[in-house]
């Protein structure tokens, strides 16, 4: 079942996306606390070799604020490995954690898991399945399931954990997970306008938002970096991305129908696309990061932010979940999946 996203609490926030290559090892921490005190809402990171998610946990305690969301892929992966990989990012992160839905299409992935290429349908459809048994391991425990009663001897409370028990068309997810409940309690996940395609419109509306891409070259100074936001998602004077464009929407009339013509009844108007939702992050793809990129952002986004284009900086402190106005969320104990009654049926 999918619902629509929410609303955005407010502007979008601003990203930018760093390619894990080996070459960016060594400055990657500055790079991020430069970008985190240049006040940017998130830190995006897209596969350049290095694992995503691993580069995103070694900059969890190199950073307070800015959010670590690593793209990466929903298909050619353990689903249960995935889940906990980024609850633990989001422990070691405090909260700062989010999932870039990205679905792999190239055979070489496939091959070094053992699995064959799948079509664009059976694609889509795994790339739900994977987001929807995620949620599920996420809340697989309770906050406080862990009591650690040393009297009793007891460090979880079972009660407390309730299996996942999800099957999907090529694989299941029995859970519960091995982490505890992480601090937003379920991790945001987001697609991509240039993934959409590929992942499919069920995972897209399975997302918590929509992530905006915003190409620009490599060297771009502050203004131009701006120009590029503001061009792509409007402004206050504009009309706002995705929204129906007033020009083109409506049936159209000809001044030269034939008489026969005009006693035709006129065709009923196709229905307008639905707009898009508005996004809940913008990101900056291509920038280099060698060439003082901390500077040339800082100083876009304060003009960005002053016209109200972008939300404003993060504190320390604020999870994801937070800068992106959803609440988090409460676990509800499904008593026929409750972890302990669940073992003494599977004994009798």
């Amino acid at each position: 079942m999918t619902t629509p996203h929410p609303a955005p609490a407010g502007p979008p926030l601003l990203a930018v996306d760093l390619v894990t290559t080996p070459a960016l090892l060594g400055p990657v921490q500055s790079l991020a606390r430069g970008l985190e005190a240049a006040g940017i809402g998130a830190l995006t990171l897209s596969d350049g070799g290095p694992h995503p998610v691993h580069i995103a946990a070694s900059l969890a305690p190199a950073t307070s604020a800015i959010a670590l969301i690593p793209r990466t892929d929903a298909v050619y992966v353990e689903p249960f490995h995935l889940a906990t990989q980024l609850m633990s990012l989001d422990h070691v992160s405090a909260g700062r954690a989010g999932w870039l839905v990205e679905a792999r299409t190239d055979e070489a992935t496939a091959v070094a898991v053992g699995r064959e290429l799948l079509d664009a349908d059976a694609t889509q459809r795994e790339v739900a399945d994977v987001i929807a048994a995620q949620r599920l391991v996420w809340d697989s425990w309770t906050d406080d399931a862990v009591v650690r009663d040393t009297t009793r001897g007891v460090y979880i409370d079972a009660t407390r954990l309730q299996y996942a028990d999800f099957e999907g068309a090529t694989f299941s997810v029995r859970g519960p997970s091995i982490t505890p409940r992480s601090p937003q309690g379920l991790v945001p996940v987001l697609v991509a306008d240039e993934d959409r395609e590929v992942v499919g419109d069920e995972a897209t509306a399975l997302a918590d938002g929509r992530v905006l891409d915003v190409h620009v070259a490599g060297g771009a100074e502050a203004g131009e970096i701006a120009a590029a936001v503001r061009a792509v998602i409007g402004s206050p004077e504009g009309v706002a991305h995705g929204a129906p464009d007033a020009t083109t929407s409506g049936p159209t009339t000809s001044t030269s129908a034939s008489p026969t013509a005009a006693l035709a009844p006129a065709p009923a108007p196709a229905p307008a696309p639905a707009p898009a939702p508005a996004p809940v992050i913008v990101r900056l793809i291509g920038l280099d990061p060698a060439a003082d990129l901390a500077a040339r952002v800082s100083a876009a986004a304060s003009a960005l932010r002053e016209e109200g284009l972008i939300a404003p900086a993060p504190s320390a402190g604020d999870t994801l979940r937070d800068q992106l106005g959803l609440a988090r969320p409460d676990v509800v104990i499904d008593p026929s999946r409750r972890s302990d009654r669940a073992r003494r049926a599977e004994v009798a």
